[in-house]
């Protein structure tokens, strides 16, 4: 991990990441919908969804994901 668990704690983008994948993560365990899941989150998340937000930030610029987020969906 590049950042430490401090830097991650002063982060916007990794607080706001980490609140997203803990609302997907209790959706998907109880079977709701990811806006109510959202209304479940604590904040300030954990460290370990900050951790989860990074390691995921890491491996979206690894891999070259990113890019691929910004093409429109076209049928």
């Amino acid at each position: 991990m590049s950042k430490s668990l401090e830097e991650l704690r002063w982060s916007h983008f990794h607080e706001q990441l980490g609140q997203k994948l803990c609302a997907a993560y209790i959706a998907q365990q109880q079977g709701i919908a990811l806006d109510s899941a959202l209304k479940k989150v604590a904040v300030p998340v954990g460290d370990l969804w900050l951790v989860m937000a990074e390691f995921a930030r890491k491996s979206c610029a690894e891999n070259g994901d990113v890019g691929d987020l910004a093409v429109p969906f076209q049928r």
